[in-house]
């Protein structure tokens, strides 16, 4: 089980890295709070240890517009990484996926 988290992990992450470059997205949880209110994006991540009542937020503005949302489940630092930054990212929001297949590769869960 611990494998399969282990390339699932690595698909989001590849994934990501297409979004980064070929797609749109919004770091951080000001624009993405902006972004949701304007019912932009098409999917929201927040990193495992994003505060509690930005997470809330969140889920409560993603929860009847139909726009995924996703738990990265690894810290904030870990997110910045794998979006090839070289600082923290707590949320982000993907306005266009470019050439990524991220959308059909997130667990149905995922979506609220």
């Amino acid at each position: 089980m611990a494998k399969k988290k282990i390339h699932e992990l690595t698909d989001i992450n590849r994934e990501l890295q297409k979004v980064v470059n070929s797609g749109k997205m919004l770091i951080g949880a000001r624009e993405t709070m902006k972004a949701l209110e304007g019912k932009e994006p098409k999917l929201v991540i927040y990193a495992s240890n994003c505060p509690e009542r930005i997470k809330g937020d969140f889920k409560d503005m993603c929860k009847d517009s139909g726009i995924a949302i996703y738990e990265y489940p690894a810290n904030n630092s870990e997110l910045g990484l794998a979006c090839g930054k070289p600082y923290s990212i707590a949320s982000l929001c993907v306005i266009d996926v470019g050439g990524s297949e991220i959308l059909q590769l997130l667990p149905v869960d995922s979506k609220e």
